[in-house]
């Protein structure tokens, strides 16, 4: 069995020793000698919580299956990203992702070369297939209706695949996106960014859309556990534009970044996408075929028929969901350089429109007893506030 490569601890650790070693260990047996290599940092501006190479490599012999570049993905060397990423277990997502759902998706996702994880530190390296020659997507144009239909049939066989499957191994041991502990978390999190995105954001707001989103605030976890209760399957968790990529037959379709990865409601990932990455005009367009082809797709490959009225409850209720990934990026990120910025803005008024557009304000739970444990949390939230706000005076 070949050693494995130490487990860098930056990008200036991957030279072309390492790579060889990686692709060795990862089963790629008899390839010739790596003459030379050039690396690109291609995650630089964007946002991504580690480090993204391209390393283009130079071979010393004639071998059909080398590659001739790979992509290289690292934690960050931020020690307060990198605690994030370990509270969320971001990078254990991942690598378990393409280790043991990736090779039997029907979703393509990049090949998988070679993988660590050291479950201690949560540090990680991926080394993966580059997909460099297909057509990257572009959150801020946004989907193309042909784009989102694709995308969504795509999204329709991953969900159908495993619907209702995954409660045995590996599936089983994957994060639940929709726990009750993790759901109060997001609560305390969506309510800890609500003011800074007023502060930022606030015109995008109408008053009856200040409201809802204030509401949402202690019925966060209620909601959740609403969409906890319908089918469970495999998904995405980040189903945007710049995460796809299009090539040129129909069902050439891939995905990356797997990170926030797990189990949770398909037509969450559905919603994320089309009332994110999709233009008000398009997703007006196409929003109810392409439900109707998601609905039809899921009912045929999972057990028994899925009613286009159920799909379409629950993608509503998912709309609503949208609030807390806008309210997340435009309280609590960076957004200050320009694509940034014009990201936040577009997921934002998009988000919004939908949410008005469909009436997903009814979807918000009821509301319950002020002893109940999600009013509980939203009250000592805003007493620790109060408490701040005066010993700070």
């Amino acid at each position: 069995m070949a050693r494995e490569p130490a487990l860098p601890r930056s990008g200036e650790a991957i030279t072309t020793d390492w790579i060889q070693r990686a692709l060795t260990a990862g089963g790629a047996s008899g390839l010739p000698a790596i003459r030379d290599m050039s690396v690109d940092n291609i995650g630089a501006g964007a946002g991504l919580l580690g480090e993204l190479l391209r390393c283009r490599l130079s071979w010393g012999g004639e071998d059909p299956t080398a590659p001739a570049s790979v992509i290289v993905k690292l934690p960050s060397s931020d020690a307060k990203s990198l605690r994030m990423c370990r509270r969320l277990s971001l990078h254990k997502r991942e690598y378990e992702f393409y280790r043991h759902v990736g090779p039997h998706a029907p979703i393509r996702s990049p090949v998988l070369l070679y993988g660590d994880f050291d479950a201690r530190s949560h540090r990680y390296v991926l080394v993966l297939e580059d997909l460099g020659h297909m057509e990257a997507g572009d959150q801020v144009a946004g989907a193309t209706a042909e784009q989102a239909i694709r995308a969504v049939r795509s999204l329709a066989r991953l969900h159908g695949h495993y619907w209702n499957g995954v409660d045995r191994p590996p599936l089983s041991g994957l994060h639940d996106s929709l726990s009750p502990k993790r759901a109060l978390l997001v609560q305390l999190v969506y309510l800890a960014n609500l003011a800074p995105t007023f502060d930022r954001f606030g015109g995008y707001f109408s008053d009856r859309m200040r409201r809802l989103a204030e509401a949402y605030g202690s019925r966060v976890a209620d909601h959740a556990a609403e969409i906890a209760a319908g089918p469970r399957t495999v998904t995405h968790g980040d189903v945007r534009m710049d995460n796809m990529f299009f090539g040129g037959g129909e069902d050439d379709f891939a995905m990356i970044d797997w990170q926030v990865s797990g189990l949770g409601c398909g037509l969450y990932d559905v919603a994320y996408f089309l009332g994110g990455s999709v233009s008000v005009d398009v997703r007006r367009d196409i929003e109810r075929d392409a439900l109707r082809e998601y609905c039809g797709i899921v009912g045929a490959m999972a057990a028994g028929n899925i009613s286009f009225d159920a799909c379409w409850r629950l993608y509503r209720h998912c709309i609503l969901g949208r609030l807390l990934v806008s309210v997340f990026v435009c309280g609590g990120l960076d957004v200050s350089d320009g694509r940034s910025r014009q990201i936040a803005e577009l997921g934002l008024e998009r988000t919004l429109t939908a949410i008005e557009d469909l009436d997903a304000g009814d979807c918000l739970p009821a509301r319950r007893s002020f002893f109940s444990l999600a009013n509980g949390v939203s009250a000592m939230f805003r007493g620790a506030k109060l408490y701040k706000k005066i010993i700070s005076r």
